[in-house]
């Protein structure tokens, strides 16, 4: 009887309402630019006071390079909630794009006063200053950051930061914890392969690109910066392999190609030294001519 009343109620339960936004959110997950555009608009022509569709909306514009619909609909939302500082932050990325400095510095001011206990707005202004050349202002909006946050992607910007300022431990030290934070922290990775490089940690180096192939395996730079290690350690089949990986990617590299015929020289010159070392019997024999057959004696 228990079992039939359950039965009953679960016949009852109807499945959650799929909406607009939520078709908006599959379609921009999926990368389906278009119809999550179409979706985020009908949302707003139903509700236009829809917060994250209208950021939703502002970030496909933004990310398309749609800088006038991407300002519009991120200060329509602070219309409504001026404390928001993700669109803050991205109007400062976009007035930066711009080349309007005075007004991107503005914006991130703003992020900061909106959410002072949060990293990224600090995170957000070290950036900027760093990109500006300010780099004690740089220091102590990241700082900052991380006082408030333990973040990645910030101890990532002030490894960079003390790279430029040619403090390579400190830099080293920053990278490492921040792919102990996010291990698929390609970037971080790529600079400690490059220090460890530096270095002359062939091994480590090594490891790092091998780990950055599976997490980016669309980056040229890291297949032909594997190409070169190994053709500097003398594996040039394998030096070869990985270079023609970065040429599909990035087809009109000249550097790959200068790379790819050095490989090939070198295999080339190391059969020939082979080659070389055979007697003269196995070198004919190669070549397709029998060797000759002893005179016989009787």
């Amino acid at each position: 009887m228990l079992g039939g009343v359950l039965a009953g109620m679960s016949a009852c339960v109807s499945p959650a309402r799929v909406t607009l936004y939520d078709l908006g959110v599959e379609a921009q997950d999926r990368g389906d630019i278009g119809p999550a555009l179409e979706y985020y608009k009908e949302v707003l022509m139903e509700n236009p006071r829809h917060l994250r569709a209208r950021f939703n909306l502002a970030v496909l514009y933004h990310d398309q390079q749609r800088y006038r619909s991407a300002k519009r609909h991120y200060k329509r939302l602070l219309d409504q909630y001026p404390e928001h500082a993700r669109s803050l932050v991205n109007l400062a990325d976009i007035a930066t794009a711009e080349d309007e400095l005075s007004k991107a510095h503005y914006w991130l001011l703003r992020a900061v006063d909106a959410e002072p206990d949060r990293a990224y707005p600090y995170s957000f202004l070290g950036r900027f200053f760093q990109n500006q050349d300010k780099r004690q202002q740089a220091h102590v909006a990241y700082e900052r950051a991380l006082a408030l946050e333990d973040d990645a992607v910030t101890h990532y910007r002030l490894g960079t930061l003390w790279l430029e300022e040619g403090k390579e431990a400190e830099a080293r030290r920053h990278f490492e914890h921040a792919v102990e934070l996010d291990s698929r922290h390609a970037d971080a990775l790529y600079e400690l392969s490059k220090l460890a490089m530096d270095a002359g940690e062939a091994a480590t180096a090594l490891r790092y690109l091998q780990r950055l192939a599976h997490i980016a395996p669309y980056r040229a730079d890291i297949f032909s910066f594997l190409g070169r290690l190994y053709f500097q350690q003398g594996e040039y089949a394998t030096a070869a392999l990985h270079l023609w990986e970065a040429r599909d990617i990035e087809p009109n590299a000249p550097e790959v190609e200068q790379l790819l015929l050095q490989v090939y020289q070198r295999m080339l010159q190391r059969q020939q030294e082979v080659v070389n070392r055979l007697s003269p019997e196995s070198k004919r024999s190669i070549a397709g001519v029998a060797p000759e057959k002893p005179e016989s004696r009787r």
